[in-house]
């Protein structure tokens, strides 16, 4: 994301298939810039396979730039068992959630920080980015609330202490955790809401973020879909209340279920609230039903099967600040 003065502020990591250039950094080499010396700032909102592909190699390669994650995970005892977790990876799969966070991790000591730990812990009403004339660009965490920090803290250890050799830090760093956030500009807004998702409690997700006290007021003419575009992500009142009608809207597709997202109706859905939604791909099928006799045949053949993934892609969204995008 270009944040004015050729500062640019990288959320969260993917590789393309076939690469191991993070497509961040592959994107901004297209366009003939450095990334190393463009890359201000940088976010992970939350430790899940999908968001962190290649978000180490970023960090190396932009020294100069704040890496921002969870408050939620602010603790000496997480980045410990991060490393506990690591070394029984090596053994299962090099490329984990665990050995993205421990190699940024290693970084940090490399470098030589005094203390081990990212440049700032986002939480509720948290200025990630400040730039821009008089500081008129800004980036503002809208989440994790105080209520899902107190609640990781008091039980991240535990979960890690009777699983440290999985793989996958989703149930350590639940959707509740992630970090939305509110860019402001002069001339419009733009709600980046990662995979938050709505709560049966008031002090937790989507419905912490609408009763908020320090969260910006105002409301945004392009919204990234929470969560692929799944329904537990939808919150009416954020449509209605930090949204402007019909606005812009993108989503980003996710393939690895069996019944992958959006879906048919979440696509309905969203359509139901602006007629300007696009895609970073083609939205995945379904997988299609096996057959017993088939399969025992096609696994006599072959090796290995799986499904063809849609090629990916991405939209770019430009404007001035004479202009709405």
């Amino acid at each position: 994301m270009h944040v004015g003065d050729g500062n640019w502020f990288v959320i969260d990591s993917c590789r393309f298939p076939g690469s191991k250039t993070p497509a961040a950094i592959a994107y901004l080499e297209t366009l003939k810039i450095n990334p190393s010396s463009a890359i201000q700032s940088i976010l992970a909102t939350h430790w899940h396979d999908d968001h962190v592909k290649g978000l180490a190699d970023i960090v190396r390669r932009c020294p100069q730039a704040a890496f921002a994650m969870s408050a939620a995970l602010e603790q000496e005892q997480f980045f410990q068992l991060v490393y506990e977790a690591n070394e029984s990876n090596k053994f299962v799969e090099a490329s984990s959630t665990a050995s993205e966070f421990a190699d940024i991790l290693d970084h940090f000591v490399e470098t030589g920080k005094k203390i081990v730990s990212p440049d700032i812990f986002a939480s509720e009403g948290s200025i990630l980015y400040l730039g821009g004339v008089d500081e008129s660009v800004r980036v503002q965490a809208l989440s994790p609330s105080s209520a899902a920090i107190t609640s990781c803290k008091t039980d991240v250890v535990a979960k890690l202490m009777t699983n440290s050799t999985t793989r996958c830090f989703r149930q350590f760093d639940p959707n509740d955790l992630s970090v939305a956030v509110q860019v402001s500009t002069p001339v419009l807004d733009l709600l980046l809401k990662a995979d938050l998702e709505n709560s049966d409690s008031a002090q937790l997700g989507w419905q912490a973020v609408l009763s908020s006290k320090v969260r910006t007021k105002r409301t945004s003419q392009l919204v990234k879909v929470g969560h692929h575009g799944s329904v537990n992500a939808h919150n009416d009142d954020v449509w209605s209340s930090m949204v402007d009608p019909n606005p812009l809207a993108v989503v980003t597709p996710y393939s690895r279920l069996a019944d992958p997202l959006p879906r048919e109706h979440d696509i309905k859905r969203i359509k139901s609230l602006t007629n300007r939604l696009y895609s970073t791909t083609w939205p995945p099928s379904s997988r299609p039903p096996r057959r017993r006799g088939v399969d025992s045949d096609i696994r006599s053949a072959t090796k290995v099967r799986r499904a063809r993934n849609r090629a990916p892609g991405f939209v770019r969204v430009r404007f001035s600040i004479s202009q709405t995008p």
